[in-house]
């Protein structure tokens, strides 16, 4: 009997987390709208804003949240509390305060009891510390959901790639794979803006629905902080047009051209050693499609195996990711020796210019770009990648 009434508490009391607020707030109403269809949520539904700058606040929101459980539904129909948005419980201030820990508590105590019969606990927030009582009484009373983003940016894009492609189809808006990177890579991860830029992007088009790049560029909007790392990627896959955009919105987000210039040295380094370990069949770079790679070691000598993977280690010393290193041997297919060569010497003399030379920083960083992203004017050897960029 024990087990079966914790199902029935936890099936009623539900923490939602995380920094993907889009997610949270869809995962609540989801759930909201299976225990109290729509039509009754006039009465059966109340939400309480968990924003507070202040303690006053804090302690005001969760009263009325203690009162809201307590109170019995409308001719003892179903209820559902929301306690939407709670932003104080991870601050060091508010948060921390003894009074509002005290009603922390009480409310913990009220979901441990067991909140009455037919009524719903749902709590959003970005941030919960889980050393806290409060959290531990929710994993012990109720359902913990967590929608957290991931720490490396590449792996908030795909995330942010694969969200986007379902919400393409559910749109009914018909669009390529690439087509949907290319608009992740504009509109960037937040699911909330990539829903309201697909809707924008439905409404523009009318009745058409297939998607083509010039909707993309005519009607959403750049809402994406991008990274060094996104104009070293344009420019090791010779995209001029792509470099030329990104580099563009980086000056804009005040990135020093020198810290610019500085990746674009450390990503040639990166494909030199790839492009000698290419020439001397140490490695191979397998297609794994849309521009992925897979870096194949040659069975080498146990001493130059080691020496190859120190050479491509970060910075710090730790070795390249799999999926990078992958990358980074695709890029390197698609530059002769000389080419990076040349192009190193291109970034010295651009250095020196940045540092010593009256030149605006944005101009000389926009003629570098396009000279590292010139055309290709050899082939390389057969049984390579080989492809010419404008």
């Amino acid at each position: 009997m024990p087990q079966k009434q914790e199902q029935v508490k936890s099936a009623h009391v539900c923490l939602i987390v995380g920094e993907d607020e889009f997610s949270a707030t869809t995962a609540a109403r989801e759930r909201i709208d299976r225990f109290v269809p729509p039509a009754d949520q006039t009465l059966g539904l109340e939400i309480i804003d968990g924003q507070a700058d202040t303690i006053d606040q804090a302690l005001a929101c969760l009263r009325r949240c203690l009162e809201a459980i307590r109170t019995v539904g409308f001719l003892g129909g179903r209820k559902a509390v929301w306690l939407r948005e709670v932003d104080f419980l991870s601050d060091p201030v508010v948060g921390r305060n003894k009074e509002v820990q005290e009603t922390l508590q009480t409310l913990a105590g009220t979901m441990a009891g067991g909140i009455p019969e037919g009524h719903m606990l749902i709590i959003t927030a970005l941030k919960v510390d889980a050393r806290t009582s409060f959290y531990k009484a929710c994993v012990g009373n109720g359902e913990i959901i967590e929608f957290n983003l991931a720490e490396k940016p590449w792996q908030r894009d795909s995330g942010a790639l694969t969200f986007a492609m379902h919400a393409f189809k559910d749109a009914g808006l018909q669009a390529g794979n690439e087509l949907i990177e290319s608009f992740v890579l504009k509109v960037g991860t937040d699911t909330r803006q990539i829903m309201q830029e697909i809707a924008k992007l439905a409404t523009y088009l009318g009745d058409r629905r297939a998607v083509q790049a010039a909707d993309i560029e005519t009607i959403t909007s750049i809402s994406r902080d991008l990274f060094a790392w996104d104009l070293e990627d344009a420019v090791g896959k010779r995209d001029l047009r792509r470099a030329l955009t990104v580099l563009r919105q980086l000056l804009f987000q005040r990135e020093e051209p020198l810290r610019l210039i500085t990746g674009l040295e450390a990503r040639f380094r990166h494909l030199l050693i790839l492009r000698e370990a290419l020439d001397n069949r140490w490695i191979t770079a397998q297609p794994m499609g849309h521009d992925n790679f897979r870096l194949i070691l040659a069975d080498l000598p146990e001493a130059l195996a080691e020496q190859f993977k120190q050479a491509l280690a970060s910075e710090k010393g730790t070795p390249l990711h799999p999926f990078v290193a992958g990358k980074l041997a695709g890029q390197a297919t698609l530059f002769s020796r000389p080419e990076i060569d040349q192009r190193r010497e291109w970034l010295l003399a651009a250095r020196r210019q940045l540092v010593s030379s009256a030149v605006p920083g944005a101009l000389i960083l926009e003629y570098l770009v396009l000279k590292l992203c010139r055309t290709r004017v050899t082939r390389e050897r057969t049984g390579e990648i080989s492809r010419t960029r404008a």
